[in-house]
């Protein structure tokens, strides 16, 4: 009775804080510490092991893409590794509940279904309350936060986590309605954040050696498919390929950007057919590329494409992926998915060669990791591109038309296909490097049409 009593009284003082927000247009964290801190105080809150009869009890929080929480799936990893006896929660964004489902390194999995504009802070506040108070039972003693939303880190102190592992925010902290930087007062363990040349699981990893003093054993991220998954599919795509070889031919992604043409991929899949003969392309994707899908099987001869776009999660489409020779397609979370499974990458990507990137571009810290991989670029942008480069604008260091296919538009069929001929190469000199790929005007490739740069930890060579 006297928990129930006091979790209700925390969710009052929130409703409070809501109302007065609403009213002033502003969230004021030091009124939100002044409020709610003595209670959390009060009904022990900031007391370890105060809710599991001494089991130490963990909330692992991570609202972001799929692709992103692949790449965290090695500090999942750690987490377990380093708390063998404590009781797991993962709290996932709902695009990665499928994934997050099997996962063998947690007790409990929930799932944030956010439903809200991500951009008002007022609606963020409201989920971040209701959300809270569900969590709120359950007395977490550690909340590791691996996102940098501002309102990832109100979360997990609204939650009541004794301790709020999160980010340095120096440096960083304009995502969302309300910076990071906003709320950093509420993280009471600050892990340096490594957001510049390296790759996005480096993002994550420090954190954990950062609180628990131990370095990581094992960086591979992971997918959790069942055996049982895998195996159907092998049967299925035995039984429709005739025992050929599968390509997988990955479509669609969240960023229209990085969207290469059906049109495109129907021609290189043609010049691959007339090359290799006797194989077969798996084409995948959300349910919203079906009919892009169902156009690219039609542009192929028949019975040498299946297209099951749009209609298997992403753990079925992974387990189906599993069963595939190497990956070819666009920049999305199954990429990430490949690349966890060991599967060799070609992938278009929309950031020009021409422009100074970003330090936490996608092709600097988004790249498939750990494998052979070819990643297909634009020699140039394009000159809306190249005008808006350095302007300070968040895709300015890229393609900036983030709503339609613009600066990838100038990658060629046959510029990917020599593409496809180079990552055949390195995966026979066993290579397990990301190379960038793309046409040049240099007159000692000129007669090769292509120039080649490689990196190997995040030092570029030609």
């Amino acid at each position: 009775m006297g928990e129930a009593s006091g979790i209700e009284e925390i969710r009052q003082a929130m409703e409070r804080l809501y109302q007065h927000t609403a009213e002033t247009k502003s969230l004021d964290t030091t009124e939100i510490a002044s409020v709610l801190e003595p209670l959390y105080q009060k009904y022990g809150y900031r007391e370890q092991t105060f809710g599991g009869g001494g089991q130490l009890r963990i909330l692992l929080y991570h609202d972001d893409g799929v692709g992103d929480f692949i790449n965290c799936s090695p500090a999942i990893r750690e987490v377990r590794r380093v708390y063998p006896d404590a009781y797991i929660t993962l709290l996932v964004y709902q695009r990665s509940r499928d994934m997050a489902k099997t996962c063998p390194y947690v007790d409990q999995v929930l799932i944030d279904a956010r439903n809200c504009n991500w951009l008002d802070a007022q609606q963020m506040f409201r989920w971040d309350i209701d959300l809270a108070a569900k969590l709120l039972p359950m007395h977490f003693d550690i909340c590791f936060n691996f996102i940098t939303w501002g309102s990832s880190v109100l979360l997990s102190y609204l939650c009541g986590a004794a301790r709020r592992v999160g980010f340095d925010p120096s440096g960083f902290g304009t995502s969302g309605p309300f910076t990071y930087d906003h709320v950093g007062g509420f993280v009471t363990d600050r892990a340096p954040c490594q957001l510049r040349q390296s790759h996005s699981l480096y993002r994550y990893l420090p954190m954990i050696e950062y609180i628990t003093g131990k370095p990581t054993e094992n960086c591979r991220p992971e997918v959790w498919v069942l055996e049982l998954e895998k195996k159907r599919w092998q049967e299925r795509l035995a039984q429709e390929g005739k025992g050929a070889d599968w390509i997988a031919v990955v479509l669609g992604g969240t960023d229209a950007r990085r969207h290469w043409p059906v049109t495109a991929y129907a021609e290189l899949l043609r010049r691959i057919l007339e090359e290799e003969g006797d194989v077969r392309f798996l084409i995948l994707g959300g349910p919203g590329d079906k009919e892009d899908g169902d156009a690219l099987a039609e542009a192929l001869p028949e019975h040498r494409a299946w297209n099951i776009a749009g209609t298997l999660d992403y753990r079925e489409s992974s387990a189906a992926l599993s069963c595939c020779r190497c990956y070819i397609g666009n920049d999305t979370g199954l990429l990430h998915a490949a690349a966890a499974l060991d599967l060799p990458v070609l992938t278009p990507n929309c950031y020009p060669m021409d422009l100074q990137l970003r330090a936490n571009a996608v092709p600097i810290v988004h790249y498939p990791y750990g494998v052979s991989a070819v990643m297909v670029r634009p020699t140039a942008a394009l000159p809306e591109c190249r005008a808006a480069n350095g302007s300070g604008l968040k895709d300015a260091w890229g393609c900036t038309k983030s709503g339609h296919p613009h600066c990838i538009l100038q990658i060629t069929p046959e510029l990917m296909l020599r593409g496809y001929h180079f990552l055949k190469e390195i995966v026979r000199r066993g290579q397990r490097d990301t190379f960038y790929f793309y046409e040049t005007e240099d007159p000692v490739h000129q007669a090769k049409s292509l120039g080649i740069q490689a990196f190997s930890n995040f030092t570029f060579k030609f």
